[in-house]
């Protein structure tokens, strides 16, 4: 669990500009549970870390807390970018779209005629498929920019 905590409770905690003793009393936890949830021994239960997530401001923490803390969630949720900033995010998600209207919707228009992705249409599917996946993952992403 050490290396799957990669502290994203200390990325809040030091956001919110506050103490580990601060940060335990705003959450109504102790000052050992905090420290517990930096050094990632344990992961705190997810009514601790949205209450994290609204003092600190850090809207993308409860999402990386739940792709931690569920093998699930790992497996079919996107690896978010929220470093990227908001003209950068539009810019990238319009030039996609655009990209993806040219060429992976006729694609996939084309494939899905007949009801039925077909051997010699497969790599096409998972190209069209590839890219509305990226769309996905730039538009979420775009919801946990500040």
């Amino acid at each position: 669990m050490k290396d799957n905590c990669r502290n994203i409770y200390r990325i809040a905690r030091d956001t919110a500009g506050l103490t580990q003793e601060r940060w335990a009393e705003n959450l109504g936890i102790s000052t050992e549970a905090v420290r517990q949830y930096e050094a990632g021994v344990i992961m705190p239960g997810d009514d601790i870390v949205l209450q994290m997530a609204e003092i600190s401001g850090q809207l993308i923490l409860p999402y990386r807390h739940l792709v931690r803390k569920s093998r699930v969630a790992a497996a079919i949720l996107p690896e978010l970018d929220d470093e990227l900033g908001l003209s950068e995010s539009v810019l990238s998600l319009l030039i996609q779209i655009d990209d993806f209207r040219e060429d992976g919707l006729q694609k996939l228009m084309r494939i899905a005629a007949d009801g039925k992705v077909s051997q010699d249409e497969e790599p096409g599917y998972r190209e069209a498929m590839d890219q509305l996946l990226r769309l996905v993952k730039l538009a979420m992403s775009m919801s946990y920019i500040k």
